[in-house]
């Protein structure tokens, strides 16, 4: 096993590389990502205990959609905070063929990329927008990808939140495995 960071390390056997880039993960950030989730789930069960005290009306119907916009931010911190822990990304290039999977515990689809049709790769620019680009590298959202690439026209997006020497050792990697 060989690494290009602390955090990205691949193998190469004789017709297959595999790489793997663990999550961005600081424990303290993780700590208080556990306790801002904890507190968001029991604001969201007093809530839910009062919706079943309050009488039929405006009131309960409001209590409703709160619990709804609860429930919605409640998956997403369980979900970030969990791919802070154990999330990984998984590259795979065979003869011709990438495998892309965001893995969380083992979960995650497995994205299949012909290496023909692959175009483009490159760091990624980010959007324009600085508020939206400061906003996606943020360490409470599954988001901040640094490598691009077009795939029949489509941009695909890999490599979160990598420095600029990770990203570089992983973008000449891919590339030169698949002979871009």
């Amino acid at each position: 096993m060989e690494y290009l960071g602390k955090r990205i390390s691949y193998v190469r056997k004789a017709d297959e590389l595999s790489i793997v880039i663990s999550a961005y993960s600081v424990k303290s950030k993780n700590n208080i990502l556990l306790a801002w989730f904890i507190a968001w789930t029991l604001g969201g069960l007093i809530v839910l205990v009062s919706l079943f005290r309050t009488p039929a009306g405006d009131a309960k119907t409001m209590l409703l959609v709160w619990l709804g916009f609860w429930l919605y931010f409640e998956y997403k911190a369980w979900k970030a905070y969990t791919w802070r822990r154990f999330g990984k990304e998984v590259i795979k290039i065979g003869k011709s063929t990438l495998f892309y999977k965001r893995d969380n515990r083992g979960a995650g689809k497995v994205q299949q990329f012909q290496t023909e049709f692959i175009q483009n790769l490159e760091k990624h620019k980010g959007r324009p927008d600085a508020a939206i680009t400061h906003f996606l590298s943020s360490y409470w959202v599954i988001a901040g990808e640094t490598i691009s690439f077009k795939y029949y026209g489509k941009e695909v997006l890999l490599g979160m939140q990598l420095d600029d020497k990770e990203a570089g050792g992983l973008l000449k990697l891919i590339a030169k495995e698949i002979k871009i």
